[in-house]
């Protein structure tokens, strides 16, 4: 079966599977990374959302520490039911149409403490912000991430199958002139078709994947990707990504949310003492002498313990809850960067064993198979199967770095960096 044809087709194949691999990262436009990330974040509606929720809570921080608004006081005070003088506003000396303002006066530490914890507040909507933006980031990433990966399986794929069709047309040829059997081609045919829905399957989850990334930026997740993943620089040592951990929007929503119910808790301390309102009004008497006042009101906190005390322990068991919170996410946040940082690292030897031996080997193995059928003294369907446990194997060396590259993701995003 040696003769010049079989080695022109395997050449052709592999000049074609080459052409394929190079044709879609010359293609016009790619989706890089950066330009994905881009899209996720402008006009992002779920930025756009917080962010208006930050100026709601800088507002309602502003307002919180003035004082309630005056009331206007109005009306007809001490008017005869009974007697000569029934209903009359004019005989009865006592009879007078009052109007006057009335203003409470709430203790300068309660309104500091008011607006400190509005300002609080919306610190923690600021930093739900700057997690929203590292998140978004994140997920896009890892969504732009997974079309790579399956497009480009898809395209080592494409390249094993066609390469193959070609050897089986060259096998087709050889059985019609009667050095194949048939049995050699129906082998041929069906590894063949296993290719080929090795491929469609890859199509089909690439579709998956590109509708993942449309969720962020829309019908551009349609475009090819670049052949190539960005080159990322091998991340900061361990000790200095978990000691700079603390600085995480994450962490810092939920220390912020300890400080307001620490502001809580001064505030059912500050309800203890009660306000004071101030009111003046001026009576008019229609045929006798007008009159004007003031009066003062203060609350008397004579049951406190129904009310304040209960209050105060409420708000101390809310800011113990927070703080509990608070030192629980810092585990897991410290857990997460520790698990990123250890699979980056064994994926980075996994990927240098498939470099070092795994593929090389693969490669010679389709090589000597190849040349055996060649010789006469091998099968095609050995050169087929030889070729798809090459494949296999290239998939399983593009999931690795696949995976290594979310891990790297997620170290960025733990360490509050941008990817």
């Amino acid at each position: 079966m040696s003769c010049p044809v079989f080695r022109l087709l395997s050449i052709a194949a592999l000049l074609f599977s080459s052409w394929c691999a190079a044709d879609e990262s010359s293609s016009g436009n790619p989706l890089s990374l950066e330009e994905a990330l881009r899209l996720a974040t402008d006009q992002q509606p779920m930025l756009e959302a917080q962010a208006s929720a930050v100026a709601a809570a800088e507002q309602t921080a502003a307002a919180a520490g003035e004082l309630p608004d005056p009331e206007l006081m109005f009306g007809i005070a001490d008017v005869p039911i009974d007697g000569s003088d029934q209903f009359s506003l004019r005989r009865d000396n006592f009879t007078e149409t009052q109007i006057g303002l009335t203003q409470e006066f709430t203790r300068p530490e309660k309104r500091r403490l008011r607006r400190l914890r509005g300002n609080d507040v919306a610190a923690v909507a600021n930093a739900e912000l700057e997690s929203m933006a590292l998140e978004i980031r994140r997920d896009t990433a890892l969504a732009w991430l997974e079309v790579w990966w399956r497009q480009r399986a898809a395209e080592l794929a494409t390249g094993t199958a066609t390469a193959a069709d070609l050897q089986v047309q060259a096998l087709d040829i050889a059985y019609t002139a009667g050095r194949a059997t048939q049995a050699d081609v129906l082998a041929t045919r069906v590894t063949l078709e296993l290719l080929r829905d090795d491929v469609s399957d890859l199509e089909q989850k690439g579709n998956d994947a590109r509708s993942g990334l449309s969720r962020w930026i829309g019908s551009a997740a349609d475009r090819p990707v670049p052949a190539e993943l960005p080159s990322w620089s091998a991340p900061r040592a361990l000790a200095d990504l978990l000691g700079e951990s603390h600085i995480h929007p994450l962490l810092t929503i939920t220390a912020r949310q300890a400080i307001v119910a620490a502001d809580d808790v001064r505030l059912a301390k500050a309800a203890y003492k009660p306000d004071w309102t101030v009111g003046v009004y001026y009576a008019n008497r229609i045929e006798y002498a007008d009159f004007f006042g003031v009066n003062f009101t203060v609350g008397l906190p004579m049951f406190t313990a129904d009310r304040q005390d209960r209050s105060l322990a409420a708000g101390l068991e809310q800011k113990n809850r927070a703080e509990q919170l608070h030192e629980d996410l810092e585990r897991q946040h410290t857990a997460q960067i520790r698990q990123s940082f250890s699979n980056w690292q064994s994926l980075q030897e996994r990927i240098a064993r498939y470099d070092s031996n795994i593929l090389p080997q693969g490669v010679r193995r389709t090589e000597a198979t190849r040349l055996a059928w060649q010789s006469g003294q091998g099968t095609l369907a050995a050169v087929l199967d030889a070729r798809r446990v090459d494949l296999e194997n290239h998939l399983k060396r593009l999931q690795l770095e696949r995976d290594a590259a979310a891990a790297r993701i997620a170290l960025q995003y733990l360490a509050g960096e941008q990817p």
